[in-house]
């Protein structure tokens, strides 16, 4: 089975994304979508791709979040929860293991 990631935590492109379109995304996810071992005639998950075309659909960033603590730092009020920061770092390390 192939698998094409085309982002990773918090929506950074991939190098695999950077070489392929949207519409691969979609043919690896239908091709994710599929059982393994079983009938090779089966049909994609059509839910699985609807919502990969949604999501392709989305800006990768959150203008409204860039611009409100983009403002928190302009204007010196902006403060950074270290142990949250610290949980989210651990979390994600352990994510690729």
């Amino acid at each position: 089975m192939d698998v094409k990631l085309t982002t990773i935590a918090g929506g950074i492109p991939t190098p695999a994304a950077k070489k392929s379109s949207p519409q691969d995304a979609a043919t690896a996810t239908a091709t994710v979508s599929k059982p393994s071992g079983g009938d090779s005639d089966a049909k994609p998950n059509l839910r699985v791709s609807e919502l990969t075309e949604g999501l392709l659909a989305e800006p990768a960033v959150d203008s409204d979040r860039v611009s409100r603590v983009s403002g928190q730092i302009q204007s010196g009020t902006y403060q950074v929860d270290a142990q949250r920061a610290a949980d989210n770092m651990i979390r994600m390390e352990l994510s690729f293991r």
